[in-house]
């Protein structure tokens, strides 16, 4: 029987990984339906999954791929595994709605961009490990695998984290606006209904913005204000938030001016957030020095070393 000549088997194992991965594609693209059947898709959730669809080509390459997770998950019952699914579903819908709906996915395709994220760097590192041992290294694959299916929790918890810093950071600007509008002589929902129009129309994606648009639908539907402004304060943890809530709940009992008291609780956050930034500063200084001391820990050994060396030469 003849020999293979070299590298024919590399060649093979290349073409195997690619017809593969283009029969796998073309199972998803062709059995995959394009609707989400577990919760619709509506506002600003849908106008973001179609910009990414247009923006990420691999978003909307991977996104069929998902959906096809996500019907399996969709199909799981609320018991299952001694796991509470229905109590899991509903926490990874509030950390989505907290982040700004990360990907614009439904708890269910977020689960399956977990299993996507843990197949791709599965693939990948198996045939990393093919490149650089010769032989796909299935153990270590498998364990980075694993570790894929929390890389997307870890893209959850960040996208939370930078949401309610650029909340805390566009809270007063929007606030500012506000009062401008309610020393104009308009009333808080007109006012925050400009607000919330501008807002959209310079930045749709600004997190201070949408949630004043959400406490504005809130207050259309016959939501009284206070607790519009608490479903808020729960939606959104920002302590400068709350502040500003109670205080604003505190004018109505009172009967204070609320453009008045919205002026004072802009003050007042801005101050506190100058005394964090000055904080931080001065913290800076102090958490600079660990990585000093090992930077000219190397040098004094870089240095004594080749005076030692140069020693030993020419005693030598």
């Amino acid at each position: 029987m003849p020999s293979l000549p070299p590298g024919s088997s590399q060649i093979i194992f290349i073409a195997i990984i690619v017809c593969t991965f283009l029969a796998f594609s073309m199972f998803v693209w062709g059995l995959v339906p394009d609707e989400v059947e577990e919760e619709d898709i509506y506002g600003y959730r849908l106008t973001k999954r179609k910009r990414l669809i247009e923006e990420n080509g691999l978003y909307a390459m991977v996104l069929p791929l998902v959906h096809l997770f996500a019907h399996h998950f969709r199909n799981l019952p609320d018991q299952f595994l001694g796991m509470n699914i229905a109590e899991k579903r509903d926490n990874i819908r509030d950390r989505l709605i907290r982040s700004g709906y990360m990907g614009a996915f439904t708890p269910n395709e977020f689960w399956g961009m977990c299993c996507v994220s843990s197949l791709g760097i599965f693939g990948a590192f198996l045939f990393m490990t093919w490149l650089a041992q010769g032989f796909p290294n299935v153990p270590i694959a498998t364990i980075f695998g694993v570790a894929g299916f929390i890389l997307p929790y870890l893209q959850l918890d960040s996208a939370i984290g930078e949401r309610l810093v650029e909340i805390d950071r566009r809270l007063p600007y929007a606030i500012d606006l506000l009062v401008l509008s309610m020393r104009a002589g308009l009333d808080f929902m007109t006012a925050l209904d400009r607000v919330v129009t501008n807002g959209l129309e310079q930045n749709p994606d600004d997190p201070m913005i949408q949630e004043l648009g959400v406490v504005l639908q809130e207050m259309r539907v016959g939501t009284a204000r206070a607790d519009a402004l608490i479903n808020l304060c729960e939606r959104v943890k920002s302590d400068y938030l709350k502040s500003m809530v109670g205080s604003i709940l505190q004018s109505e009992k009172r009967g204070t001016p609320l453009a008045s008291v919205l002026e004072v609780q802009i003050g007042t956050i801005r101050n506190k957030r100058t005394q964090k930034i000055e904080k931080a500063a001065s913290e800076a200084a102090v958490k600079i020095l660990g990585p000093l001391m090992f930077i000219f820990g190397a040098v004094l050994v870089l240095v004594i070393g080749s005076m030692i060396l140069k020693i030993k030469t020419d005693t030598n």
